[in-house]
Parts: structure tokens; sequence; C-alpha cells
């Protein structure tokens, strides 16, 4: 997520330019996401790849399709889109955002019988539900995020109606219906097979276009008086007036409680850490601790949970643990000295070495320049690249995302970070021991003594910004 890519969005410029302190979303995403069809665009790449399998040739054609459908893949386009729509709001500094989405079915379940409804039900729309659903969870995480707007979604669980009511050309995605006709001179005669592209047997009726008795449903286009009877028949969607969706909007935003919030739903309805969970987790960790003792192993990291920073911040305070056993002592050290110890103790223990580098995390030397590791490294991602460019700011760049650093900027940050560890929880607990404070002296004791969860949980919540706000 580049700033040139940032600065090309729509979005971003929009909101950078009006700023607006409120946000009310009425796109529907789901929808133009969704209705691009990728299950069309693989049905016809499907039979050109067979096509060429047997002919030995890929013809260029082939090569558009498989670009089409790379680019119709609906997640990643809902995360960038959702990647984006975050940075705007925090460039532009919106306070408040309300999305209207989409159940993606008026409400019916699995059995809707409207709506590329050739199958039951049509896998295009599921993907719309699906693509609702998703996006809701995107911004549910959001609501969860510090420094982002409060987030509100309403999810209309029913067809919207209605724009206008009124007598007319019919519009059809976005243009008129031209009329035609076959006359029965003209008739196609049944054969073995049915071609999408058959001999002409019908004539346009000049410019004549398709005119009616019709109703605006808005983005669902124009119905016919019996479409809309029988869609809004009651068992079937039913519908809701845009005017009813608008107060609901507006009271939300003035502070209301409608009772139909998705997100204040949500928040509702998920199991939250819990009292039994807490009293547990001490007793894991002590049973886990004794095994350590018993077996004479300890247990680091294994990079399963990730991200590769998690396992390089584990396995350096570690190290520094087994070399200085305190923070005191840690920072009362010269940092070439931290270096040089720590890389004696690296290249001495090959049972230590073996385990860091056979979980992924490569181990860059004191000298920057040579690197020890495993036949497969967590960082960096290649993404499909066979060799990446080896210089200093990548270098620089790997080395905080996951490989285990030994050079000697990496001690003086340690360092700092312990001196910045014991000024925080110095200067905002004192000797309180209320409420108030979870990093309180207790805890302090324990990064003094470098427990390792504690270290690292600080790291991540202080310098990564990694912490909940919500239970």
């Amino acid at each position: 997520l580049t700033e040139e890519i940032i600065s090309q969005s729509k979005l971003v410029q929009v909101l950078n330019r009006f700023k607006p302190h409120i946000l009310i979303d009425c796109v529907n995403t789901a929808t133009a996401f969704a209705y691009q069809n990728i299950y069309q665009i693989v049905a016809e790449l499907r039979t050109d790849v067979q096509q060429a399998r047997e002919s030995g040739r890929i013809p260029l054609e082939l090569l558009g399709k498989m670009e089409n459908a790379m680019a119709t893949l609906y997640i990643p386009q809902l995360i960038r889109h959702v990647q984006l729509l975050i940075e705007a709001m925090r460039r532009a500094e919106v306070q408040f955002y309300l999305k209207v989405g989409t159940t993606g079915t008026g409400g019916m379940g699995f059995n809707i019988p409207y709506t590329h409804s050739e199958d039951r039900p049509s896998k295009m729309l599921m993907s719309k539900s699906s693509l609702a659903g998703a996006h809701t969870m995107l911004l549910w995480l959001l609501g969860r995020t510090p420094n982002s707007p409060v987030v509100k979604e309403l999810k209309p669980a029913a067809a919207i109606a209605w724009k206008k009511i009124g007598y007319g050309q019919v519009i059809r995605k976005g243009t008129t219906i031209p009329l035609y006709d076959c006359r029965p001179s003209e008739k196609t005669k049944l054969g073995p097979t049915l071609s999408r592209t058959p001999q002409c047997t019908w004539e346009r009726l000049e410019d004549r276009v398709l005119e009616s008795v019709y109703i605006d449903a808005g983005e669902n286009g124009y119905f016919s008086a019996g479409e809309f009877a029988v869609l809004t028949a009651e068992g079937q969607m039913e519908f809701i007036t845009p005017e009813e969706i608008a107060d609901n909007v507006l009271l939300e935003i003035k502070g209301g409680n409608t009772g139909h919030d998705i997100m204040a739903a949500l928040d509702g309805a998920v199991l939250p850490p819990s009292y039994r969970g807490g009293l547990l987790r001490y007793a894991a960790l002590q049973k886990m601790k004794q095994l350590e003792r018993e077996k004479q192993c300890d247990s680091v990291a294994f990079e399963l949970l990730g991200p590769p920073r998690l396992t390089k911040l584990l396995y350096e305070a570690y190290l520094l643990k087994r070399l200085r056993g305190s923070v005191d002592a840690v920072i009362q050290s010269r940092p070439s000295e931290l270096t040089r110890e720590m890389e004696d103790l690296i290249l001495q223990d090959s049972a230590l070495r073996s385990t860091i580098l056979s979980v992924g995390t490569p181990i860059l030397l004191s000298d920057g320049q040579n690197l020890l590791r495993g036949p497969h490294i967590s960082i960096p991602n290649f993404e499909g690249r066979p060799v990446l460019e080896v210089t200093p700011e990548n270098i620089n760049r790997w080395t905080a995302q996951g490989w285990l650093d030994l050079r000697r900027e990496n001690m003086v940050t340690w360092q700092e970070r312990f001196k910045r560890m014991r000024e925080m929880m110095n200067s905002a607990t004192r000797l309180d021991y209320s409420s108030s404070y979870y990093r309180n002296r207790r805890f302090l004791a324990a990064v003094e003594e470098m427990d390792l969860g504690a270290v690292v949980n600080w790291i991540l919540e202080f310098e990564d910004k990694g912490y909940r706000i919500k239970y």
C-alpha cells in the first residue's frame, strides 16, 4: 500500500478535498464486486485452457482472460478498498463512519428465487452476500482499531423502494431496451445443439425501445407492476422505504440507539475473554515453566503464531536474558559487548542455533554482511519472485520484520527500549496498586526479570500499537 497507490485513489482524493466530519457510505460495495461475475469469466477461461492444452499453444486471448480473472478476484479488491477507506478517513480526520450495507438477498435465505436464479441459489448472489458479510467483519475490526472513527452499519433486510413511479422508457443496466421481433416465418428449427451466436433470424424494430409503466427501485433498477407486486408480497422480500433508512441513519449519528446497528449487535454477541480463561492462563504458564525446568528446554518461539517479528523479538529478548539476566544489566552493558557475546552464543550453541533457523528465522551476524539461514525463511515474502535485491534499506526492513539481528545498532535499540519501558511504568504507576493500572510494580518486576511475555507484550502495544480497545 504505497503512497503512489494511495494518492491515485479517488476515494482518498475526495475525502482529502472535503474533509468531512461524518461519512455516510451508501455505495453497495458488495454488489459492485460480486457482479463482475467471476464464475462466467472462469467458465470461459476453463474452456480456453482446455483448448490450449489440446493444441499445445497458448493464444494471447487466453493470457488476456487470465489477467481479467486475476483482476476480478473479490476478496483482494474488498480488502484493498477497506485499506484505502481507512487511510482516507485518517488523513481527512473523519470522526464518524456509517455504512448502509446489504444482506445480499433482501433478507431472504438460500431459497431466494430472484436475481440470477437459473441456479438456486445463484452463485453470483451468494458471492454478494459473502462479500457483504466479509465487508461487515472488516468494518467491525476497524471499530476495534485505535485512532479510528466511530464505526456503525445499518443493514436493510428487505427490498428498498421507491424513487419514482412513471411511464416511459425502461432502463436496464443503465440503458434502454431495444425492441426486436422474430416473424413466425423466420423461426429457428432446433437441432442437436444450441448456439449462443446463431444466424440472425430477428429484426430490429427501427429505433424503438421498450416503454411501459415502471417503479424505480434505485440501485435495483426498474420493476414492472407485476414484478413489484411479486417482490414485495408477504413472505417474499417485502420492502422498506429509503426514508425509513435515512431516519435510522440520522438517529444513530445523533447518538440515539435504533437497535439496528450491526457493529453494536456483533459487539454484544461475540464471546469476550473470560474470567475463567484469565485464571487458567496463570496455571498453564506455570505448568509450561515446570516442564521447561524438568526437560531443561527453553520454549521460546515456533513461528506458528506470527508475525515473524514476534519470533525475532522473543529470541532476541531470550538471548539478552541468557547473557545478562536483568534489564539493568543490559542497559549498563556496552552495545559492542552485547553484540560480540550474543554472536558467540549463537555460534557455539548448535541446538539453539538450529531451532532458530529451523522455524524460519534467519540470523544476521554482527558484521551485517553474513547471514545464517535454513531452507525456509519467513521474511521476506518473495510473492512469486525468485530473487530480491539486497540493499541497506531492504536489510533494515527485513531485520525489523523478522530477522534475528546481531548488529550493534540493534543492541542500542534494545537498551533504549528497556529505558522507555522502565520510565513509562515508573511515571505511570508510582506505588499505585489500584485497578487503574495493569502495568503496576508487579508487572515492572516481571520486566526487570526479563520475562519474555511481559517484555514483548510491551513492545507490541507501545511500539507496534497492537492492542485491543474493546472487550
